[in-house]
């Protein structure tokens, strides 16, 4: 394989953005709706984390000093367990955003 940056798109992120993210096909997706600081919604989704061997990335408390306060996460799950988490746990997933860098030119005038 060769490398063509900086005439274009890399063939190497091509060919890496085609691999499937995990051997076990989960997807990293976050949660920024749904969850809250409470001890019945954050039992709900440690136990539906726990209970499916979903990887916990990251967990925020926006604000922990109130309670019910909105709170963040981001874990690794199946597909086919989206609409499950979304059910028991009341949060609401979308995928992370992607940084793409500008692959113009890179010499300076």
């Amino acid at each position: 394989m060769t490398c063509t940056w900086p005439n274009g798109t890399c063939a190497c992120l091509l060919a890496q953005e085609e691999k499937p993210e995990d051997y076990a096909g989960r997807a990293w997706m976050h949660c920024e709706e749904g969850l809250n600081f409470s001890k019945a919604s954050m039992s709900r989704f440690m136990m539906f984390c726990l209970g499916n061997n979903v990887e916990i990335g990251s967990v925020y408390a926006f604000n922990a000093e109130f309670p019910r306060c909105q709170v963040l996460a981001s874990i690794r799950l199946r597909p086919d367990q989206f609409e499950a988490f979304e059910r028991e746990t009341g949060g609401k997933l979308r995928k992370p955003r992607r940084v793409k860098l500008n692959s113009g030119d890179s010499t300076d005038d």
